[in-house]
């Protein structure tokens, strides 16, 4: 039972996951304009709060801190796609994420396969090497935990996007995908990858 100072937060969930419904889930990848426009409608001026660090409070307790992880890495990227401000807070989502991997006053593994997801994805996004590593260890840990369940056939695609992720980190030293959008000049290397980018990276 949320404290009632966390409803927003539970709001966020309620809407994310489906209310434990995975027929109302919303589209979580690829949902497009569409998508980013029910997410501003809904919790635009949450997001914006989130961003200027006004749900700090959120971070006490354990399923509101998963919602601002939502609402900054996945919201925030489906707002600002295609700008810097999509990428402006993978810090502190990394931060918190963290929190439950350290398991003191936040715990990943009492969380649902598909809570687990979106702790880890501000791993996944990182631009270092050994925070890649760590998180294909964690889908690594989560393909297993999901075989002979429901989300097996998702964990085995949630692990291979991590491996991805993590390929392109350990060749690069960061996302060659990101370089436009943050202004960043690009290597020749990454001039002729990005020029003949295979389907597999084109998130």
């Amino acid at each position: 039972m949320f404290n009632s100072q966390y409803k927003e937060a539970n709001d966020v969930l309620n809407y994310w996951f489906g209310g434990g419904d995975r027929s109302k889930r919303p589209k979580w990848f690829g949902g497009g304009e569409e998508a980013a426009k029910e997410v501003k409608d809904k919790f635009g001026p949450l997001v914006e709060k989130a961003r200027n660090d006004e749900l700090k409070h959120w971070e006490n307790d354990p399923k509101a801190t998963l919602a601002l992880i939502i609402l900054q890495d996945q919201f925030l990227r489906s707002l600002f796609k295609g700008s810097p401000t999509a990428f402006s807070r993978d810090t502190y989502c990394e931060e918190l994420a963290k929190k439950f991997i350290q398991r003191e006053t936040h715990d990943h593994l009492k969380f649902s396969a598909a809570a687990r997801v979106f702790i880890y994805l501000p791993l996944e996004h990182s631009e270092n090497r050994e925070t890649q590593e760590m998180n294909v260890q964690l889908f690594a840990q989560l393909e297993k935990d999901c075989k002979g369940g429901e989300d097996e056939s998702s964990g085995n695609v949630w692990y291979k996007f991590a491996c991805l992720h993590k390929e392109v980190v350990d060749q690069f030293g960061r996302f060659p995908q990101r370089n436009k959008v943050l202004g960043r000049e690009n290597t020749p290397e990454e001039d002729e990858w990005l020029n003949n980018l295979p389907d597999r990276f084109k998130w």
